[in-house]
Protein backbone atom coordinates (compact mmCIF):
# COMPACT_ATOMS: atom_id res chain seq x y z
CA UNK A 1 0.00 0.00 0.00
CA UNK A 2 1.82 3.30 -1.11
CA UNK A 3 2.65 5.74 1.94
CA UNK A 4 0.33 8.96 2.31
CA UNK A 5 1.96 11.58 1.13
CA UNK A 6 3.12 14.09 3.71
CA UNK A 7 4.41 17.06 1.34
CA UNK A 8 2.79 20.26 2.82
CA UNK A 9 0.29 21.46 1.09
CA UNK A 10 1.22 24.65 -0.77
CA UNK A 11 -0.92 28.07 -0.31
CA UNK A 12 -3.43 27.85 -3.12
CA UNK A 13 -4.76 24.07 -1.71
CA UNK A 14 -4.90 25.98 1.96
CA UNK A 15 -7.24 28.93 0.56
CA UNK A 16 -9.56 26.19 -1.22
CA UNK A 17 -9.17 24.05 2.26
CA UNK A 18 -12.23 24.37 4.18
CA UNK A 19 -11.79 21.66 6.81
CA UNK A 20 -10.53 24.62 9.34
CA UNK A 21 -12.75 25.20 12.03
CA UNK A 22 -11.98 27.86 15.63
CA UNK A 23 -12.50 24.83 17.60
CA UNK A 24 -9.06 24.04 16.26
CA UNK A 25 -7.68 27.53 18.32
CA UNK A 26 -6.27 26.09 21.39
CA UNK A 27 -7.85 27.53 24.11
CA UNK A 28 -7.09 27.18 28.47
CA UNK A 29 -9.22 24.32 29.98
CA UNK A 30 -12.65 24.67 31.91
CA UNK A 31 -10.64 23.57 34.86
CA UNK A 32 -8.08 25.94 34.63
CA UNK A 33 -11.05 28.80 33.55
CA UNK A 34 -13.13 27.80 36.93
CA UNK A 35 -9.89 28.21 39.17
CA UNK A 36 -8.73 31.48 37.67
CA UNK A 37 -12.39 32.86 37.68
CA UNK A 38 -12.33 31.74 41.49
CA UNK A 39 -8.93 32.89 42.24
CA UNK A 40 -10.15 36.59 40.87
CA UNK A 41 -13.24 36.76 42.85
CA UNK A 42 -10.74 36.21 46.08
CA UNK A 43 -8.15 38.62 44.81
CA UNK A 44 -10.47 41.40 44.41
CA UNK A 45 -9.85 42.72 47.84
CA UNK A 46 -6.05 42.89 46.53
CA UNK A 47 -6.80 44.57 43.12
CA UNK A 48 -8.95 47.44 44.39
CA UNK A 49 -5.57 47.82 46.93
CA UNK A 50 -3.30 48.07 43.96
CA UNK A 51 -5.51 50.79 42.13
CA UNK A 52 -5.99 52.90 44.96
CA UNK A 53 -2.14 52.94 46.42
CA UNK A 54 -0.79 52.88 42.35
CA UNK A 55 -3.73 54.47 40.23
CA UNK A 56 -1.27 54.54 37.08
CA UNK A 57 -1.44 51.03 37.26
CA UNK A 58 -2.21 49.78 33.58
CA UNK A 59 -3.20 46.20 33.93
CA UNK A 60 -3.09 44.13 36.83
CA UNK A 61 -3.61 39.61 35.58
CA UNK A 62 -3.20 35.97 36.88
CA UNK A 63 -0.90 34.53 34.77
CA UNK A 64 -2.07 30.70 33.57
CA UNK A 65 -0.14 27.99 35.54
CA UNK A 66 1.31 27.06 31.73
CA UNK A 67 2.81 30.33 31.74
CA UNK A 68 4.84 30.04 35.10
CA UNK A 69 7.83 28.27 34.22
CA UNK A 70 8.62 30.87 31.22
CA UNK A 71 8.08 33.55 33.53
CA UNK A 72 10.47 32.37 36.21
CA UNK A 73 12.97 31.90 33.25
CA UNK A 74 13.02 36.02 32.90
CA UNK A 75 12.64 36.29 36.71
CA UNK A 76 13.23 33.30 39.33
CA UNK A 77 11.24 33.45 42.49
CA UNK A 78 13.95 33.09 45.17
CA UNK A 79 14.46 29.52 46.99
CA UNK A 80 13.54 30.49 50.33
CA UNK A 81 10.05 31.30 48.78
CA UNK A 82 9.34 28.19 46.07
CA UNK A 83 8.17 25.77 49.45
CA UNK A 84 4.28 27.27 48.63
CA UNK A 85 2.24 27.12 45.91
CA UNK A 86 1.97 30.41 44.57
CA UNK A 87 -0.62 32.25 42.48
CA UNK A 88 1.54 34.35 39.86
CA UNK A 89 0.40 37.73 39.40
CA UNK A 90 1.51 40.21 36.76
CA UNK A 91 0.95 43.74 36.92
CA UNK A 92 1.86 46.46 34.49
CA UNK A 93 3.11 49.88 35.33
CA UNK A 94 3.63 52.80 32.76
CA UNK A 95 7.78 53.05 31.83
CA UNK A 96 8.33 56.17 33.86
CA UNK A 97 7.33 54.27 36.87
CA UNK A 98 10.35 51.74 36.02
CA UNK A 99 12.36 52.93 38.71
CA UNK A 100 9.72 52.58 41.05
CA UNK A 101 9.47 48.44 40.57
CA UNK A 102 11.76 47.15 43.24
CA UNK A 103 9.18 49.97 45.96
CA UNK A 104 6.37 48.80 44.30
CA UNK A 105 6.77 44.91 44.52
CA UNK A 106 8.40 45.14 48.06
CA UNK A 107 5.26 46.91 49.11
CA UNK A 108 2.99 44.13 47.12
CA UNK A 109 4.90 41.19 49.29
CA UNK A 110 4.40 42.87 52.22
CA UNK A 111 0.65 44.09 52.08
CA UNK A 112 0.20 40.13 50.85
CA UNK A 113 1.20 38.59 53.60
CA UNK A 114 -1.89 38.86 55.35
CA UNK A 115 -3.76 37.01 52.22
CA UNK A 116 -5.35 33.89 52.34
CA UNK A 117 -3.52 33.58 48.93
CA UNK A 118 0.15 32.79 48.32
CA UNK A 119 1.19 35.24 45.96
CA UNK A 120 4.01 36.57 43.65
CA UNK A 121 4.33 39.50 41.78
CA UNK A 122 5.70 40.36 38.04
CA UNK A 123 5.91 44.11 38.22
CA UNK A 124 6.92 44.96 34.05
CA UNK A 125 6.12 47.91 31.75
CA UNK A 126 4.39 47.84 27.96
CA UNK A 127 7.96 48.38 26.57
CA UNK A 128 9.34 45.05 28.26
CA UNK A 129 6.31 43.19 26.56
CA UNK A 130 7.74 44.84 23.25
CA UNK A 131 11.15 44.03 24.07
CA UNK A 132 10.24 40.51 24.56
CA UNK A 133 8.20 40.48 20.91
CA UNK A 134 11.71 42.14 19.47
CA UNK A 135 13.96 39.28 21.04
CA UNK A 136 11.52 36.73 19.38
CA UNK A 137 10.38 35.59 22.87
CA UNK A 138 7.01 35.00 21.86
CA UNK A 139 6.16 32.72 24.48
CA UNK A 140 6.51 35.26 27.18
CA UNK A 141 4.76 37.87 25.25
CA UNK A 142 1.58 35.08 24.64
CA UNK A 143 1.65 34.51 28.48
CA UNK A 144 0.81 37.99 29.43
CA UNK A 145 -1.44 38.19 26.67
CA UNK A 146 -3.70 35.12 28.56
CA UNK A 147 -3.50 36.31 31.81
CA UNK A 148 -7.03 36.66 33.61
CA UNK A 149 -7.69 40.26 34.50
CA UNK A 150 -8.49 41.71 37.53
CA UNK A 151 -7.93 45.43 35.85
CA UNK A 152 -7.03 46.29 32.54
CA UNK A 153 -7.33 49.95 30.72
CA UNK A 154 -6.98 47.81 27.50
CA UNK A 155 -3.37 46.76 26.89
CA UNK A 156 -4.20 42.64 28.05
CA UNK A 157 -6.93 42.67 26.03
CA UNK A 158 -5.72 44.06 23.03
CA UNK A 159 -2.68 41.84 23.14
CA UNK A 160 -5.21 38.98 23.80
CA UNK A 161 -7.11 39.37 20.89
CA UNK A 162 -3.92 39.86 18.45
CA UNK A 163 -2.38 36.95 19.74
CA UNK A 164 -5.88 34.71 18.97
CA UNK A 165 -5.83 36.12 15.97
CA UNK A 166 -2.12 35.23 14.86
CA UNK A 167 -2.60 32.07 16.54
CA UNK A 168 -6.07 31.58 14.02
CA UNK A 169 -3.56 32.44 11.11
CA UNK A 170 -1.13 30.52 11.95
CA UNK A 171 -2.76 27.41 12.04
CA UNK A 172 -4.07 28.37 8.81
CA UNK A 173 -1.78 29.15 6.65
CA UNK A 174 1.11 27.33 8.40
CA UNK A 175 4.58 28.40 7.04
CA UNK A 176 2.84 31.07 4.57
CA UNK A 177 2.87 33.55 7.18
CA UNK A 178 6.04 35.89 7.06
CA UNK A 179 5.12 38.17 9.47
CA UNK A 180 2.10 39.52 12.16
CA UNK A 181 3.11 42.75 13.43
CA UNK A 182 1.26 45.18 15.82
CA UNK A 183 1.46 48.61 15.74
CA UNK A 184 -0.80 52.26 16.27
CA UNK A 185 -2.37 52.78 19.59
CA UNK A 186 -1.90 49.96 21.27
CA UNK A 187 2.58 49.98 20.81
CA UNK A 188 2.00 54.04 21.40
CA UNK A 189 0.04 52.85 24.94
CA UNK A 190 -2.93 54.91 24.13
CA UNK A 191 -5.08 51.97 23.46
CA UNK A 192 -8.10 51.53 25.82
CA UNK A 193 -10.99 48.80 25.92
CA UNK A 194 -12.52 49.78 23.01
CA UNK A 195 -9.22 51.09 20.69
CA UNK A 196 -9.06 49.66 17.62
CA UNK A 197 -5.80 47.18 17.11
CA UNK A 198 -4.05 48.06 14.00
CA UNK A 199 -2.12 45.04 12.56
CA UNK A 200 -0.52 44.41 9.65
CA UNK A 201 -0.20 40.66 8.28
CA UNK A 202 2.46 39.60 5.49
CA UNK A 203 1.82 36.59 3.01
CA UNK A 204 4.81 35.26 1.78
CA UNK A 205 3.58 34.15 -1.70
CA UNK A 206 6.83 33.58 -3.76
CA UNK A 207 6.00 29.81 -4.21
CA UNK A 208 2.44 30.80 -5.49
CA UNK A 209 2.57 30.00 -9.50
CA UNK A 210 -0.97 29.57 -10.27
CA UNK A 211 -2.71 32.31 -9.01
CA UNK A 212 -2.81 36.40 -10.25
CA UNK A 213 -1.24 38.37 -6.97
CA UNK A 214 -4.38 40.45 -6.95
CA UNK A 215 -6.66 37.73 -7.00
CA UNK A 216 -4.60 36.19 -4.30
CA UNK A 217 -4.48 38.88 -2.33
CA UNK A 218 -8.54 39.93 -2.30
CA UNK A 219 -9.15 36.21 -1.65
CA UNK A 220 -6.42 36.28 1.75
CA UNK A 221 -8.24 39.57 2.77
CA UNK A 222 -11.35 37.81 2.62
CA UNK A 223 -9.97 34.79 5.22
CA UNK A 224 -8.26 36.94 7.41
CA UNK A 225 -10.98 39.37 7.98
CA UNK A 226 -13.68 36.84 8.65
CA UNK A 227 -11.44 35.22 11.34
CA UNK A 228 -11.71 39.05 13.40
CA UNK A 229 -15.13 38.39 15.12
CA UNK A 230 -13.94 34.62 16.07
CA UNK A 231 -11.15 36.26 17.35
CA UNK A 232 -12.91 38.63 19.37
CA UNK A 233 -15.41 36.17 20.64
CA UNK A 234 -12.95 33.72 21.97
CA UNK A 235 -10.29 36.62 23.85
CA UNK A 236 -13.59 38.06 25.19
CA UNK A 237 -12.61 42.14 24.56
CA UNK A 238 -14.27 44.43 22.35
CA UNK A 239 -11.18 46.08 20.58
CA UNK A 240 -11.74 45.46 17.24
CA UNK A 241 -8.44 44.48 15.04
CA UNK A 242 -7.66 46.34 11.84
CA UNK A 243 -5.57 44.29 9.80
CA UNK A 244 -3.65 45.24 6.51
CA UNK A 245 -3.02 42.54 4.22
CA UNK A 246 0.57 42.40 1.83
CA UNK A 247 1.73 39.91 -0.10
CA UNK A 248 5.58 39.60 0.84
CA UNK A 249 6.79 40.50 -2.86
CA UNK A 250 4.21 44.11 -2.68
CA UNK A 251 5.96 44.58 0.71
CA UNK A 252 9.23 45.00 -0.98
CA UNK A 253 8.66 46.92 -3.46
CA UNK A 254 6.28 48.86 -1.64
CA UNK A 255 9.42 49.37 0.93
CA UNK A 256 11.74 49.86 -2.44
CA UNK A 257 9.41 52.87 -3.51
CA UNK A 258 10.08 54.74 0.05
CA UNK A 259 6.41 54.08 0.69
CA UNK A 260 5.55 56.12 3.55
CA UNK A 261 3.37 53.83 5.23
CA UNK A 262 5.71 50.90 5.41
CA UNK A 263 8.40 53.35 6.46
CA UNK A 264 6.02 53.95 9.54
CA UNK A 265 4.99 50.69 10.05
CA UNK A 266 8.62 49.67 10.30
CA UNK A 267 9.62 52.08 12.89
CA UNK A 268 6.65 51.79 15.40
CA UNK A 269 5.65 47.97 14.63
CA UNK A 270 6.24 45.32 17.18
CA UNK A 271 6.08 41.70 15.77
CA UNK A 272 3.79 39.13 17.39
CA UNK A 273 5.05 36.87 14.49
CA UNK A 274 8.23 36.85 12.70
CA UNK A 275 10.29 34.70 10.32
CA UNK A 276 12.85 37.36 9.72
CA UNK A 277 11.68 39.78 7.30
CA UNK A 278 10.43 42.46 9.85
CA UNK A 279 13.39 42.30 12.27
Amino acid sequence: MAQEDKKPKDLNQQLNDNKYTPSDMPELSESVKKEMQKQKEELEKLQKWIIKKYPFTLSIGILPPQAIPKIEEEEPIPENERKDKRIHIVQIVPEEQFKNIPKIKKELVEYSKNSKQKLWFHIITPEDIWNFLMDSRYDLSGAIAMAFPLFDKGLIGALRVAEVHKSLLLKKFEKYVSSYVIAGSLVRGTASKTSDIDVFVIIDDTDVKRMPRLELRERLRSMIYQYITTAMEIAGVKNKLEPQIYLLTDFWEAVKDAHPVMFTFIRDGVPLYDRGNFI
